[in-house]
């Protein structure tokens, strides 16, 4: 398992079941949450999608290695998905 920093920008619109929805992508792929600390509506830097406005999900989260691409498989599948950020966080080194 694999730490991640996932950042989603959803679509403007019904955000709790696109969050749910979200969550459930991640779930289907043996994925741990970690924290959730989401940071709510913003509005976006530029248009994305005819969207000006976009819900940011902001996770930490332990992922299997081989579901990292499965689950941006299913990302770009769901339009209601903007935009997706998967960052590794590596672990200390013990001494």
């Amino acid at each position: 398992m694999n730490t991640y920093e996932l950042t989603v920008i959803l679509r403007n619109r019904e955000v709790e079941s696109l969050v749910e929805k979200a969550k459930e992508i991640l779930a289907k792929h043996g994925t741990v949450i970690l924290s959730d600390n989401s940071l709510g509506m913003r509005k976006l830097a530029y248009q994305i999608d005819g969207e000006n406005e976009g819900y940011y999900l902001f996770l930490n989260v332990e992922i299997p290695a081989d579901s990292v691409k499965k689950i941006i498989g299913n990302f770009k599948l769901n339009s209601d998905i903007l935009r997706y950020l998967f960052v590794k966080i590596k672990k200390a080194a013990i001494a």
